[in-house]
C-alpha cells in the first residue's frame, strides 16, 4: 500500500492537472485528421518513387521492396529521405509558418497548440513535440515512424522495426490516457515540448491583432513627437548668428 500510495502521490506532482477548453473529442477528430491527410501527403514521395524506378503500379509496401526487386538501395533512401521531408513540412513547418501551432487537422477543429507559459510556439517547440515526441517515441502515432525505423534498419542492418513498434505502442496508449483521463489533455509530447492546447477564436484573434496595430502606430506616432520636440530644443539651445550690419 505504501509503494501505491507513493506512485500515486508523484503521479499527482508531475501530472497537470489544470483545466483545458480543448474536448477530447475535437483533439481525436483532429488526429484522425491528421493521420489521414499527413498520412497520405507523407508517403507520396514513396509511392512516386516506387512507380518511377519499377515502373509498377501495385500498392507501395516499404522501403525494403526496392532491394528485394533487384533494385539499388539508394532508391530506398530516397524514398525514406523524401518521406521525412515531406512529412517535416506537414508536421513542423504548416504549424510553425502556414498556421502557427495549428496543423490542418488541429485548424478544422479550431484549436492550437501553445507553450504552456501562454506564448506561441516556436521552431525548438515543434520539433520537440513533432519529431521527438510523436515520431521517434510515440511512433504509431504517424506513419512516417515506419520509414524512419526502416531507414534505420537499412541504415545500421540491424532489424529494429518491431522493438521501435512495441514501445511507441506502449508510449501512444499511456499519451492517449494521460489526454482522456486528465483535465489538461496533454500527451507525453505535449509534456516534452512543454506544451497545451487552446481553442482558437479566429475573430478574436483578429481584434487581437487590430489592437496591436493601433497600439505601435500609437507608440511610433508618440516617439516622432518626441524626437521632434527634441530637435526644437537642440536647434534653441544653439546661438544665434549675429546679423552683419551695413555702412
Amino acid at each position: 500500500m505504501g509503494v501505491l500510495y507513493k506512485a500515486y502521490t508523484w503521479y499527482q506532482g508531475k501530472i497537470d492537472q489544470t483545466t483545458c477548453d480543448v474536448e477530447f473529442s475535437k483533439r481525436f477528430l483532429s488526429y484522425v485528421v491528421d493521420w489521414g491527410l499527413g498520412g497520405i501527403f507523407t508517403g507520396l514521395p514513396a509511392v512516386l518513387t516506387y512507380g518511377a524506378v519499377t515502373g509498377k503500379s501495385d500498392m507501395f509496401s516499404d522501403l525494403y521492396v526496392f532491394q528485394a526487386l533487384g533494385f539499388d538501395k539508394s532508391w530506398a533512401y530516397v524514398a525514406g529521405i523524401g518521406t521525412i521531408l515531406f512529412a517535416l513540412f506537414y508536421y513542423i513547418y504548416i504549424p510553425w509558418k502556414v498556421y502557427p501551432g495549428q496543423t490542418l487537422g488541429k485548424r478544422l477543429m479550431g484549436f492550437r497548440i501553445l507553450k504552456t507559459d501562454g506564448n506561441a510556439v516556436d521552431l525548438k517547440t515543434l520539433i520537440l513535440r513533432q519529431f521527438v515526441g510523436l515520431m521517434l517515441l510515440e511512433s504509431i502515432a504517424l506513419v512516417v515512424s515506419n520509414y524512419l525505423s526502416q531507414l534505420v534498419t537499412l541504415t545500421f542492418m540491424v532489424y529494429v522495426d518491431d522493438v521501435w513498434s512495441v514501445i511507441g505502442s506502449i508510449l501512444f496508449v499511456l499519451s492517449t490516457m494521460l489526454v482522456a483521463g486528465t483535465p489538461s489533455h496533454r500527451a507525453i509530447h505535449d509534456y516534452i515540448a512543454k506544451t497545451k492546447l487552446e481553442l482558437y477564436d479566429k475573430n478574436k484573434e483578429i481584434k487581437k491583432e487590430e489592437e496591436t496595430s493601433v497600439k505601435e502606430q500609437v507608440n511610433r506616432e508618440k516617439k516622432h513627437r518626441q524626437t521632434k520636440q527634441q530637435g526644437k530644443k537642440m536647434a534653441n539651445r544653439l546661438p544665434k548668428k549675429k546679423s552683419s550690419s551695413h555702412i
